[in-house]
């Protein structure tokens, strides 16, 4: 890997297109934790999503010779923050944790209830299977908004061409279930949206590190995700004294 940073700036490393990412990886974070045969396994290597984690520890093997002990490797697009996540991103003694994400197949189910409600409301039923289908719609550009934290009623600013107008109008309509009715219903149900969940773990994590950094290594590396919560993470892994991206 080569390294970027500076005194003064955040910890950055690139890794070299012709070189295989998994093994390059390895083999600095080798180097990085020296002959202390405990420091990989105090560290922590924040990655894209599961796929790589099972890459990464394939390569570890590779490179392991007589055996080592991994570091705990962490999916960061894994949309359950389960136990693989552990208690760098949800620890269980939280004082105050976020409240759980509504089930998915739930979610949907109250959506295409709301689409049907709606679209009746306006004299224009669905069945069944177009209210599912157009709650699994609805579900997408909600989360979406979610992720990159903009509020759905931005979507009203939306300029479009006069020949999109009415059609637009239409849909919009139908998005105001999810603007008016639906956190109403995460409120019934004493839960929140799973993407939401996911950026106040990110955030709580990038708090705690900011206050008490591991003393250990932490990596994120390979991950290329936009959203605004996990951009707040990488930097402050990079700021870390023992932190690289």
């Amino acid at each position: 890997m080569a390294d970027v940073a500076t005194a003064d700036r955040p910890t950055l490393y690139t890794i070299p297109a012709h070189r295989a990412f998994a093994d390059a990886l390895v083999a600095g974070l080798t180097r990085r934790a020296g002959r202390d045969p405990l420091a990989l396994a105090r560290a922590l290597v924040v990655l894209p999503n599961n796929r790589a984690v099972k890459a990464v520890t394939e390569a570890f093997v590779r490179a392991s010779g007589g055996g080592l002990v991994l570091p705990r490797l962490v999916a960061l697009g894994d949309p359950e923050m389960g136990e693989a996540v552990g208690a760098a991103l949800d620890p269980a003694d939280d004082i105050d944790p976020p409240l759980p994400a509504v089930p998915p197949y739930q979610r949907r189910m109250i959506l295409a209830r709301l689409v049907s409600e709606e679209r009746a409301r306006e004299g224009h039923p669905v069945d069944v299977a177009e209210a599912v289908r157009l709650a699994g719609e609805l579900a997408r550009t909600l989360d979406q908004l979610l992720v990159e934290e903009v509020p759905p009623t931005k979507l009203r600013d939306i300029e479009l061409g006069p020949e999109l107008t009415e059609h637009w109008r239409r849909a919009l309509a139908t998005f105001e279930i999810v603007l008016q009715r639906w956190p109403g219903e995460l409120a019934r149900l004493e839960r929140i949206d799973a993407a939401t969940r996911r950026s106040a773990l990110l955030d709580r994590l990038a708090q705690r590190w900011r206050s008490a950094p591991p003393a250990g290594i932490v990596c994120a590396a390979g991950v290329t995700d936009s959203a605004p919560a996990v951009a707040r993470l990488l930097r402050c892994i990079a700021d870390m004294p023992q932190g690289m991206v």
